[in-house]
């Protein structure tokens, strides 16, 4: 088979329910230059191995890897790694994509050749928006505003350049905002490669992301949560620097990373198995005490960047984090009493935007 202008890599586990939608979302695409797939099973112990075998065997499209439980970015870089395409696209197995997206895709990438083609993604499994090519473009400079309009975190709402992203793999050490780091690294390449690049949303949700989901890394308790985070935000908030984005997307950008941060640490008090409570309080002191939460806090006074978890977190109350995180969580109006209580105490000094 010649080689296809786009090969969407999927890894599979425990996705017997949903993986014949997704597969069949991409083999039902039109695309100029045509579509193949790449199933990586990863050990699954259901019968996705085998499902993975039957679609290969009715479509010469579909090629299949068998491989050990080795987790999501293990079976990405084994999929990447076997793509033949001139560009490549990334799908979960409980996820689809929605008629004519790739070919949207792909117009949009030949309509600007250099550019890197992003899109939105819709929960709505019926969602009526039209699919077209329209792009918004994005200067480099807007790094920070696509992760604050969840554009830029995960793999699955891209198109690569296949050549490219096969010189860099997903750090099968994380278990956990691993995807950012990919994307950094794509982005990083992409700007040695082509310095004068931009960015290009298409308007149209092209991908069917299925929250409906139980048992995903957002709803497991990660122990090393308030390590990881920070190393993330580390090479983000870099990134960024480097771009010169906007002061007021920067603002946004840290109050955003606060709350992400100091959510984990609440959920430190809530969930950690410690057996004492003492213990999962000083496991969450710890987390406050991190120099990379304090750059981070210097850096929002500098800025003037205020956020209710400012004060808790730069007091190092975890009794105050947890208080604020929890009535934020179950929609109490303790949170906004908290909130404004924080500002005023601050004396308006910082900026609410």
């Amino acid at each position: 088979m010649s080689q296809a202008a786009i090969c969407v890599v999927v890894p599979v586990y425990r996705a017997e329910a949903t993986l014949d939608r997704c597969v069949q979302s991409i083999l039902s695409q039109t695309v100029d230059g045509g579509v193949c797939c790449v199933l990586v099973d990863d050990g699954s112990p259901d019968a996705c191995g085998a499902m993975c075998d039957a679609w290969a065997a009715r479509d010469n499209r579909v090629q299949v890897i068998h491989q050990d439980d080795c987790g999501v970015s293990s079976a990405r870089n084994a999929g990447m790694a076997m793509a033949d395409s001139e560009y490549l696209v990334f799908l979960d197995s409980d996820d689809a994509l929605r008629p004519g997206a790739l070919q949207a895709a792909l117009d949009a990438q030949r309509g600007a050749p250099k550019d890197f083609v992003l899109w939105h993604y819709t929960t709505r499994a019926d969602d009526p928006t039209p699919v077209t090519s329209t792009t918004t473009p994005r200067q480099r400079n807007g790094l920070a505003a696509l992760w604050l309009d969840c554009l830029l975190a995960m793999p699955w709402n891209k198109l690569y350049r296949t050549e490219l992203a096969q010189r860099i793999k997903f750090n099968t050490q994380y278990t956990l905002g691993e995807d950012l780091q990919f994307v950094l690294d794509y982005i990083a390449l992409l700007a040695a490669e082509t310095p004068d690049f931009a960015y290009q949303v298409v308007q149209s949700p092209l991908t069917f992301y299925d929250c409906s989901r139980t048992g995903t890394l957002s709803t497991k308790y990660h122990a090393n949560y308030c390590e990881i985070w920070p190393q993330h935000f580390a090479k983000l908030n870099a990134a960024c620097l480097a771009t010169q984005c906007p002061a007021s997307d920067l603002r946004q950008l840290h109050r955003a990373e606060l709350t992400v941060f100091a959510e984990g640490v609440a959920d430190i008090m809530r969930r950690d198995p410690a057996p004492l409570s003492g213990i999962r309080r000083d496991k969450a002191a710890a987390a406050l005490r991190t120099p990379w939460l304090r750059n981070l806090l210097d850096a929002m006074r500098e800025e003037c960047c205020y956020s209710a978890y400012y004060l808790p977190c730069r007091w190092r109350s975890t009794r105050l984090v947890y208080t604020l995180a929890e009535a934020k969580r179950t929609g109490s109006p303790l949170y906004g009493k908290l909130d404004w209580a924080g500002y005023y105490l601050l004396g308006r000094r910082l900026r609410r935007d």
